[in-house]
């Protein structure tokens, strides 16, 4: 059976919240503090961007000035600044290629989505395969980050093109949690979550929104985890294995 694929979107609010995510996904973070132990630094250098090598100060600079252009010199407190998109792959994915999957993630970013791709970045160094894509929402003068992710119907209609336009053709499958009952989801979204505490997702500005996403349907992050549901007995039985690489889905 073909392993599910993780896409998950975000808003971005707060003072600084894009010069901070740059920093972070482009690993400029873990320079200046040294490297974090959900990342295997000897691995850093294998991961990429498909949007050039600006540093992330020049690239929040650029989206502040395009804000500024617009007349947005000084954004609500609670202003949508940004649009993060996460793609992950199952860990297993690091044997082969990926550079075609997340290609064409970018490629369906720049499709779908108005605003302007500020970066889209590939890491490599954990233990799943993923990629960071963070976009301006500024549209026809105004800032639309709400919009673009809009209610739970606008976000299953991404996944579904997502997955008919990009996974299904490489052999990705989608989430089949809705196999599981609610017994399992919770057993599965409490293990998943543990196995979290010691992440730096937890310390991002959208964590709230995505532990609701784990809580809801823990399956994916799961497999991204190595956490896997055996119910070959016909009852639930978790077998909570230790992922080989460091880390966990998104950071």
């Amino acid at each position: 059976m073909a392993a599910s694929h993780i896409i998950r979107l975000g808003v971005m609010k707060g003072k600084n919240v894009i010069l901070e995510a740059l920093k972070h996904n482009k690993r400029t973070l873990q320079v200046e503090r040294g490297a974090s132990g959900n990342i295997n630094a000897t691995k850093s250098h294998l991961n990429y961007s498909l949007t050039g090598n600006d540093t992330p100060e020049q690239i929040a600079r650029y989206a502040k000035v395009q804000m500024v252009e617009a007349g947005i010199d000084k954004p609500r407190i609670n202003q949508v600044l940004g649009v993060e998109i996460v793609f992950s792959l199952p860990i297993d994915r690091h044997s082969q290629n990926t550079k075609p999957f997340f290609i064409d993630c970018y490629e369906w970013v720049k499709k779908t989505f108005d605003g302007e791709l500020l970066s889209f970045d590939v890491h490599l160094d954990e233990s799943a395969p993923h990629a960071h894509a963070v976009i301006l929402p500024l549209i026809e003068g105004k800032m639309q980050g709400s919009n673009m992710i809009g209610n739970k119907g606008n976000l299953m209609r991404l996944i579904n093109l997502f997955h008919t336009g990009v996974a299904r053709h490489h052999g990705l499958s989608r989430s089949e949690s809705n196999r599981l009952s609610e017994t399992d989801k919770q057993t599965l979204s409490k293990l998943v979550l543990k196995r979290l505490e010691t992440d730096v997702v937890m310390k991002s500005s959208v964590w709230p929104c995505f532990r609701d996403l784990i809580v809801k349907d823990p399956l994916p992050y799961a497999q991204m985890l190595s956490i896997k549901l055996d119910q070959a007995k016909g009852k639930s039985f978790v077998d909570h294995k230790r992922s080989k690489g460091k880390g966990s889905f998104i950071t």
